[in-house]
């Protein structure tokens, strides 16, 4: 009966026809042998072999042990709604759900051991998580004990969506003290700035100030008060009244005071320091990931994650087992990271690679058409898109496109423009690639391509031109960082709006670079190594909406010609971060010493 709607078969046309008829017989009373009675007397006339051949339920009730076969059983307690929706889908394996009666109608399915009609309010409830209904989800899979799927899904949701949930949940005010604990402290709350956990445990209590004042210390035990700025823990944590009036509270602040007052003398030191509880870096839940690139005039094979929670460059525990790449192309699908093309210092490569995170195991897939170095990639709607780049004789026109589904790469349609060390990105379903070098001269031209005509199409160009760029897609518009001119590496980036059609210079990099990685993670834009036109840098620097610029802590090693892609949602992703979290600070120490040794020295140069 479950297989009813599956598949495309005559045989199972004629079995859903036939369970059509069999639905429309019994709203006509036609040869029905069984009822059922509701409360108020309420009869519902029914065919008794379909009821008991999906549910265990109306199997044992029809055929009690007691009083043997019986054509008419009696259910309580049970709307008249919610039973005829039970009796439609044991005919017809089809229901209407949506967010007003999902609720009542996972209940009565998991009464009834419909199993079939439970997984599908549980996954169309998965479906429909938001950061409004998330909270209520996951009390009621609590509730209900639905512990092996919607409780974990709906409380990943909450903490990964955590700081539109703070905001604008109005359901999240309602929970008990417990729940409120449990998911502050939880390693895996997603925030950059650890406010949001004090501002969101100030805004339960404010819900009912009388009764939940007095569980300020439990709730600021669960914040990671050594994480928060100095500033704003003076002014919105110590002096705030629901503290200041609670004398339990006063040791907890006094101990984070004294570790705040230690990191700023962090520097003087002498001893080592190890990260108390209230300063380890949550967990993040994505993670940056750097392939390949080029390090001391050689190619490598190494794979480097970032932890942006602790600051923090790894390596990953898995190399590319096919060896050294540079100026190839990536993309993330899912958990999996595709490498595209590229060079090894003598070959240029049509291969193309998969590295799973999830299984942290490596794959090759079928090559492109065409052996591509400083290959431009980017993934839209789950395809590959190769365009352009160098096979060891010419600079490309073509573009290919890979299907993950069918192992297949496919010719499409050429750009406008020769162009190898370009870079692409996808902005509202749309890609638009820029820049690159034709093999006499860099470009600053830029063109896009829409799947649905499958066109490309010239767009305004650039202020200057760009080779060996970076350009990525954010918040509606596409960024131009960096690169070559033909004459120097450029610090200069640009921003182009779709809308109206051109480009407007912003902030420029504190670093000149070309053929660095760029990405986005935690809303912002991160530029990662690169070349200056001396040496390949290992500095990572990041821009966020506002403008406001930020260094991050720097590779593990020099690289330009690398490539890095976000890989979301990574259940394992302890696998890829920095473990040593309790030596955070001590590291910190360390790296001031250093600096002020060099600092010192560079000094006493000068004068002599």
């Amino acid at each position: 009966m479950d297989d009813l709607n599956s598949g495309h078969s005559n045989e199972s046309c004629m079995s859903k026809h036939s369970m059509q008829n069999l639905y429309e017989m019994r709203t006509n009373n036609m040869l029905c042998d069984g009822t059922i009675t509701l409360d108020n007397d309420v009869v519902l006339s029914v065919h008794r072999p379909i009821l008991c051949a999906c549910s265990d339920y109306f199997k044992a009730s029809f055929n009690s042990v007691i009083n043997g076969v019986r054509s008419n059983i009696r259910i309580t307690g049970v709307r008249y709604y919610a039973m005829t929706k039970i009796i439609d889908y044991a005919y017809l394996r089809e229901c209407d759900l949506s967010e007003d009666n999902v609720y009542e109608i996972l209940v009565m399915a998991d009464y009834f051991a419909l199993d079939s009609l439970l997984d599908h309010c549980i996954q169309f409830l998965i479906s429909i998580l938001s950061p409004k209904n998330c909270v209520n989800i996951m009390r009621f899979a609590a509730a209900r004990n639905l512990v092996d799927n919607l409780l974990p899904k709906s409380k990943l949701y909450l903490l990964r969506n955590f700081e539109e949930v703070a905001t604008k949940s109005d359901e999240i005010v309602d929970i008990s003290l417990s729940d409120l604990q449990e998911i502050l402290q939880d390693d895996l709350l997603n925030i950059k700035d650890e406010c949001i956990a004090w501002e969101c445990a100030v805004r339960w209590i404010k819900y009912d100030p009388e009764e939940r004042k007095q569980h300020v210390p439990l709730l600021l035990q669960t914040v990671r008060l050594g994480i928060l700025q100095t500033e704003y823990f003076m002014d919105k944590v110590k002096k705030h009244e629901y503290v200041q009036n609670n004398d339990e509270a006063k040791p907890i602040i006094i101990k984070a005071l004294s570790f705040l007052y230690e990191l700023d003398e962090i520097g003087k030191r002498e001893i080592e320091i190890h990260t108390p509880s209230i300063a380890i870096p949550r967990i993040p839940q994505d993670v940056i990931f750097v392939t390949g690139g080029w390090h001391q005039s050689q190619p490598v094979s190494k794979i480097q994650s970032y932890d942006c929670r602790a600051d923090r460059w790894v390596f990953a525990p898995d190399d590319d087992p096919d060896g050294p790449l540079a100026y190839h192309g990536s993309a993330a699908v899912g958990h999996k990271i595709y490498i595209i093309g590229g060079f090894d210092g003598e070959n240029y490569f049509n291969t193309c690679r998969v590295y799973d995170t999830l299984n942290r195991s490596w794959q090759e897939i079928s090559p492109m058409h065409s052996r591509r170095c400083y290959v431009s990639v980017v993934e839209l709607n789950g395809l590959i898109y190769a365009m352009g780049g160098f096979n060891g004789e010419i600079r490309m026109s073509s573009v290919e496109r890979y299907d993950p589904a069918t192992n297949q790469w496919s010719l499409i349609e050429s750009m406008n423009y020769v162009r190898s060390d370009a870079h692409a990105c996808v902005v509202n379903n749309k890609i638009y690639i820029i820049g690159g070098f034709t093999g006499q001269f860099c470009l600053q031209t830029a063109e896009t391509y829409d799947p649905n005509t499958s066109k490309w199409t010239n767009i305004a160009s650039m202020s200057v031109r760009r080779s060996g760029t970076a350009c990525i897609g954010y918040n509606g518009f596409v960024y131009a960082i960096g690169g070559f001119d033909g004459h120097t590496r450029l610090s200069s980036c640009e921003r182009y709006d779709p809308v109206n059609d051109a480009w407007t210079r912003i902030l420029d990099m504190p670093h000149q670079r070309s053929n660095f990685a760029i990405e986005v993670l935690d809303d912002m834009i991160f530029a990662i190594g690169g070349y200056n036109g001396l040496y390949t840098l290992p500095q990572c620097e990041c821009l966020d909406v506002a403008e406001n610029q930020y260094q991050v802590t720097e590779l593990k090693m020099t690289l330009s010609g690398l490539k890095a892609v976000v890989i979301k949602e990574l259940p394992n992703v302890s696998d890829f971060i920095y473990k040593n979290r309790i030596n955070l600070i001590e590291e910190r120490r360390r790296r001031m010493i250093i600096t002020e040794f060099r600092q010192s020295v560079e000094s006493r140069t000068t004068e002599i």
